[in-house]
């Protein structure tokens, strides 16, 4: 009987922690906005030139997804970006012999702006 009732609580421990878990996950909203096709294909229509040095490219690329994304009424949520980019960067900074992050750091916000996650409406706020 005592093996009984020690299964019982396993299960209803798993069970709340289960709960715990799903709850917490479903309360987040999902940040961002959808994709623009048009702003992904003005960022791919950018030609790579042979002078292009570091993360000149990547930056036009993200120069040109930007401003279509702002043509379109959406605004970049710098707080955001630069939160995760933070986060970025500590973990890289964690690295056992990682050497110096920031060009991953750089060629990373690069990239991270022209993901609809960062971008919102432009009129509503940065929360």
């Amino acid at each position: 009987m005592r093996g009984s009732s020690l299964h019982v609580r396993i299960v209803w421990g798993a069970a709340t922690i289960a709960l715990a878990l799903s709850a917490g996950c479903g309360s987040k909203a999902p940040r961002g906005v959808a994709e623009v096709p048009e702003c992904r294909r003005a960022a791919a229509s950018i030609e790579k030139s042979p002078f292009d040095v570091g993360i000149q490219y990547l930056e036009r690329q993200a120069d040109a997804y930007s401003d279509c994304m702002t043509a379109h009424g959406y605004a970049l949520d710098q707080d955001q970006l630069d939160e995760d980019l933070k986060h970025f960067e500590q973990v890289q900074n964690a690295q056992w012999m990682g050497g110096d992050p920031q060009p991953l750091v750089a060629q990373k916000r690069q990239k991270m702006r022209m993901s609809p996650q960062f971008w919102r409406p432009a009129g509503s706020s940065n929360s």
